[in-house]
């Protein structure tokens, strides 16, 4: 069952995607306030709030 991410090193290289299930793309690091993903192809990098994250199922991550 989903639930908030305890330990933020387990999501990298983890998908993620929005709440429509639509994947934003890979995890690729986490610094103190944010995720780092990369697009699907690795054309575009964001910076997410880990405020944004709502849940971790042990496989994807979800955002608001």
């Amino acid at each position: 069952m989903p639930g908030p991410v305890h330990d933020w090193d387990k999501v990298v290289h983890k998908n993620i995607s929005c709440e429509d299930n639509q994947s934003v793309g890979n995890i690729v690091a986490v610094d103190r306030d944010h995720v780092v993903v990369t697009s699907q192809g690795g054309m575009s990098r964001y910076r997410i709030p880990k405020s944004f994250v709502e849940s971790y199922d042990g496989a994807d991550c979800e955002a608001a």
